[in-house]
């Protein structure tokens, strides 16, 4: 019985890995945030993309005790096995091998579009997100929002500028890929904490360069819309 017990908080803890919110995953998609020496968290597990998602806390297990050392030894194995697997996801990602400029068209319509939907995201408003998103993804990105929201949070993207945009080469039945690469200072700050808190934040955080691959199709003909985005 207290095998079971122990691979049952082994499991929780292992899982609160990816439940509990961390320095990173802020952008809109839950893309990696900024770094910088604050504990600010810029996370999805409030939220989720995946990361996004729990909010919720943990009732105990069973009636044995445990004792600090049991708990902390199965943490660390549990939390070194999983940092390992997503090490080695992202070593195992590449780019799409074949892309290209945008397309005249989706060239037109992109820019304006990116801006609009990190625009939404930075301020919490799900009206508009669920107008730019596709409804599977939508709802994935609702859990972050809600998420944030609950704990008071707002995520901050300044001085975001797009540096260089690339088209994934697919057959025209398929959703179009956007390779983005661009800049911004991602923090959060709190609508519950003071100026100075949320002033320390900002100023401690770094503007750092990212990109993603931004998933879509056309929603009318002259519409995009999201439905998926990948840190690279």
């Amino acid at each position: 019985m207290k095998r079971i017990i122990l691979i049952l908080v082994a499991i929780n803890l292992s899982l609160l890995f990816f439940l509990t919110p961390t320095t990173t995953m802020a952008r809109a998609g839950g893309s990696m945030g900024s770094s910088g020496s604050t504990t600010s968290s810029s996370d999805t597990s409030d939220s989720g993309y995946d990361n996004y998602r729990g909010y919720r806390g943990y009732n105990n297990y069973g009636n044995n005790r445990f004792s600090m050392m049991d708990v902390v030894i199965i943490g660390f194995i549990g939390f070194s096995f999983l940092t390992s697997v997503r090490r080695n996801r992202r070593k195992n990602f590449k780019l799409p091998e074949t892309y290209d400029e945008l397309t005249p068209e989706l060239n037109d319509c992109f820019e304006p579009f990116f801006y609009q939907v990190e625009d939404a995201w930075t301020k919490n408003d799900l009206a508009t997100l669920r107008e730019l998103m596709s409804p599977f993804y939508f709802t994935k990105q609702k859990r972050i929002i809600n998420g944030y929201i609950r704990h008071h949070k707002i995520d901050q993207l300044d001085g975001l500028v797009i540096i260089d945009l690339q088209q994934v080469v697919t057959s025209s039945d398929q959703k179009m890929q956007v390779i983005v690469t661009a800049q911004a200072r991602d923090y959060f700050q709190y609508d519950n904490k003071t100026t100075e808190y949320n002033q320390q934040i900002q100023e401690d955080t770094n503007i750092e360069r990212f990109q993603e691959i931004w998933t879509l199709t056309w929603k009318d003909e002259t519409n995009l819309q999201l439905c998926n985005i990948k840190t690279i």
